[in-house]
């Protein structure tokens, strides 16, 4: 086993401990789960990055889309890169709300700007082969990529900026609907008040 498998492991699983963590505490909806897991999993393709950049001269780099970088200048934006990713799928199953998912859209727009552009740009010269007997290549295969890379980002940022006009996280819905019967009572004696004759 490499080397940097070795770091990858730990430090994969500490990121993984403190998603479980925060799962536990029940404060997701399934869409924010599916958000937290995409991230997670792009977490943990540029887990080793910042470090291996620094430390291994035969690194060839690191790049997603347009996006690309060399030797040890990948260091600071994968680190970057990395720590959005976690930040994003730790903060949709932990608070899944409120100003801070605007970071979540951000990034996501701007990642599926550049997976969009570098797939889009060479399109007719992709060539996906999934076993011996399936191949899809040019325009077809250009789109199965987009819809597999690109359209989960985008997917990713329209939930977060729906997410970020709430602030706080939604009370459960048993708390809300107790709070609506509980008002409907409080109505419904007002009214019996306010239509109480007097006596004489």
């Amino acid at each position: 086993m490499a080397i940097w498998f070795k770091i990858a492991i730990p430090l994969n699983i500490l990121y993984w401990a403190v998603f479980f963590y925060l799962l536990s505490r029940r404060r997701w909806s399934w869409s924010a789960l599916a958000v937290g897991i995409f991230h997670m999993l792009f977490a943990g393709v540029c887990s080793v990055a910042p470090i291996r950049s620094l430390i291994d001269p035969d690194y060839i780099g690191f790049g997603v889309g347009m996006i690309q970088f060399e030797g040890r200048a990948v260091a600071l934006p994968a680190a970057l890169i990395l720590g959005w990713a976690l930040f994003s799928a730790w903060s949709a199953v932990g608070k899944g709300s409120g100003r801070l998912m605007t970071l979540i859209a951000v990034g996501d727009i701007l990642l599926s700007l550049s997976l969009g552009a570098s797939i889009l740009q060479d399109s007719a010269a992709w060539k996906l082969q999934f076993g011996e007997h399936l191949t899809i290549d040019g325009y077809a295969g250009a789109t199965v990529l987009l819809l597999l890379f690109t359209l989960p980002l985008v997917l990713s940022a329209l939930w977060a900026v729906r997410r970020a006009r709430f602030r706080g996280t939604p009370p459960p819905i048993a708390i809300t609907e107790k709070n609506h019967k509980d008002s409907g009572n409080i109505d419904s004696g007002d009214h019996n008040l306010r239509f109480q004759q007097t006596p004489a």
